[in-house]
């Protein structure tokens, strides 16, 4: 099977787990670099699709890996006393370092003749900063646990929440692109609100976190990558494919303080990866075992 178009679902440091597919079927002869022409993203996955269409997904790997070495909590609680003038969260710090230990001006010229897309969150008129943040992520946690369906929410939109659309071929700078990648993640108190153009946004999953919309148009065959392991059935069609973890993931999306659990999600996406490669690239046989 042949794909043309890639989704990388958000998922936060879950998201790994997608870096480690796409290595691990190019291991077993689906070489999705060389055919995919179309990527759309959303939160963190935004990050592996960028390591993925440079092709470098072992060296992000080994980035963060490094960052979260250095990095004893996830919540610097030291830095409420009058004193110290740090973030409790270290994550939009570590994230942004990162980003740009990891990405190049020569990597700009590769994304930017990429057609890759990434899914925001624009603020309703009436409702903006950090009260409308707040109102947003409690509304989506509450759907999350009353609707039942972490595919499809619905309730942020009928709050006024609108789909934000950014392409990496309008980043003129190495800087517009990261903002962009950053502005696609935002999920505050964490993760503090971005910036697209002259909006402030938030994370694109409280539009769609696994961002199917984006590629609604484009042609040819698409591979969803989802960053966690769901208890039903996922929706793949004809020109869909959904892969999603073979076993629940260990760590947690917001886990900027553990590489060795870094390290088993990207294993355990290399396993599954080389596996619907196996099954995938030689025969056009149906995957099974991962979705």
């Amino acid at each position: 099977m042949r794909f043309r178009n890639t989704i990388f679902a958000g998922g936060g440091s879950r998201c790994f787990w997608q870096l480690g597919f796409w290595e691990g079927a190019k291991e077993s002869g689906l070489d999705l670099q060389s055919t995919v022409e179309f990527i759309g993203s959303t939160s963190a996955g935004c990050a592996m699709a960028t390591a993925a269409i440079i092709d470098r997904a072992h060296d992000a790997l080994s980035i963060f890996q490094a960052f979260t070495k250095e990095n004893p909590k996830n919540i610097h609680w030291w830095n409420l006393h009058p004193s110290r003038r740090g973030s409790l969260f270290p994550h939009a710090r570590m994230y942004r370092e990162a980003l740009y230990t990891f990405i190049t001006d020569d990597d700009l010229t590769t994304i930017q003749r990429s057609s890759i897309h990434f899914l925001m969150s624009g603020y309703p008129k009436w409702l903006k900063g950090s009260a409308g943040a707040a109102a947003a992520l409690s509304i989506y946690a509450l759907e999350k646990t009353f609707r039942g369906d972490p595919l499809h929410p619905k309730w942020p939109v009928k709050l006024g929440f609108t789909p934000l659309v950014g392409r990496a071929g309008d980043c003129r700078t190495l800087d517009d692109y990261i903002e962009m990648v950053l502005a696609a993640s935002c999920v505050p108190p964490v993760l503090p609100e971005g910036r697209f153009g002259d909006r402030k946004v938030l994370d694109g999953g409280l539009i769609e976190n696994i961002p199917l919309r984006l590629a609604a148009d484009q042609p040819g065959q698409t591979l969803v990558l989802a960053s966690r392991r769901y208890e039903h059935d996922l929706p793949s069609t004809d020109r869909v494919t959904w892969v999603q973890p073979s076993e629940p993931i260990k760590i947690d999306k917001f886990d900027y303080a553990n590489p060795q659990g870094l390290q088993e999600t990207f294993d355990l996406g290399l396993r599954d990866g080389r596996e619907f490669g196996r099954s995938c690239a030689p025969s056009d046989e149906a995957y099974s075992s991962a979705l």
